[in-house]
């Protein structure tokens, strides 16, 4: 048995060849927002946070993210429940999730469509809106010498369901939906003043400041509890999530995790909505 890791500002890799095969963890810290879901949803608690100092300009920076190789078991359930996509697994050299290859965790639904059809001669604002910056937009002239055509490219893997882009389309052309919903409630009174650490990392600028003091815009708000990993006062932020869109799984493991990351309320909502279906589906059957 033998195992690497390799640290950078950039880049987590841990490398495990165990017998006939080779397991290779990579987490994009580019992509990484330090929401601590991977955290909260690892059975073994191999992963953890490092806090970092602010920057030169006083800003807060979200920690980083950081597997302890001993005890990570390459599984890839940290992968699966990642919003932003940051953490890849692969197995001899092939991309894939063990996991979820083996029917016991699902993958999150990451559902947008695009319209293109739809959009206004040289609009970008999805483009420009888009708090990630995975959104491309392209003109072609039609080659009969009509109007130009519109080509919007969305990187799905790596959207975290904000909904900006969708919001601030003038034409409806782009819909999304959000895989993991809840709630989020900002306790001013515990603030420390001036603090405004939790707006500095937000991925997806559902914080902002109006009167010396934080708001929550509830529309953009995705639930990853990022804001959560940097404030000095944790209960100051409460956040709560009700429920994860994912594919049809049928699994105590994904249970498991899913209570970790939700509560117990969330996911006996969704065993019961998952009996009511069979329920559904046999007596359809009989018809």
């Amino acid at each position: 048995m033998k195992m690497i890791k390799k640290a950078s500002d950039d880049k987590l890799e841990i490398i495990h060849a165990y017998y006939n095969k080779r397991f290779l963890l990579t987490v994009d810290r580019s992509l990484c927002k330090g929401c601590a879901i991977c955290r909260l949803i690892c059975p073994r608690f191999a992963v953890s946070l490092k806090s970092q100092p602010k920057d030169e300009n006083g800003k807060a920076v979200h920690p980083l993210v950081d597997i302890d190789e001993k005890k990570c078991d390459f599984h890839g359930i940290c992968a699966v429940a990642c919003p932003f996509s940051a953490i890849k697994i692969e197995v001899d050299g092939k991309e894939g999730i063990p996991t979820v290859e083996k029917g016991v965790f699902p993958t999150l639904t990451r559902d947008i469509e695009i319209d293109s059809s739809k959009c206004e001669p040289g609009c970008k604002k999805c483009e420009e809106k888009c708090p990630l910056e995975i959104i491309s937009v392209k003109f072609e002239d039609s080659p009969e010498g009509g109007s130009q055509k519109t080509i919007v490219d969305v990187k799905k893997e790596l959207c975290a369901g904000c909904q900006i882009c969708w919001r601030v389309c003038p034409t409806d052309a782009i819909k999304v939906t959000k895989f993991i919903e809840g709630s989020i409630r900002l306790h001013q009174e515990l603030c420390p003043s001036g603090c405004k650490d939790c707006l500095d990392v937000c991925p997806v600028d559902a914080l902002y400041i109006e009167d010396d003091k934080v708001y929550v815009d509830y529309n953009n708000c995705i639930y990853c509890g990022a804001c959560q990993t940097v404030c000095p006062v944790p209960k100051a932020l409460e956040i709560k999530r009700t429920s994860v869109h994912h594919s049809p799984i049928d699994s105590g493991a994904w249970n498991k995790g899913l209570e970790k990351i939700t509560s117990k309320e969330a996911l006996n909502k969704e065993l019961a909505a998952e009996r009511v279906g069979k329920i559904r589906t046999a007596v359809n059957n009989l018809k």
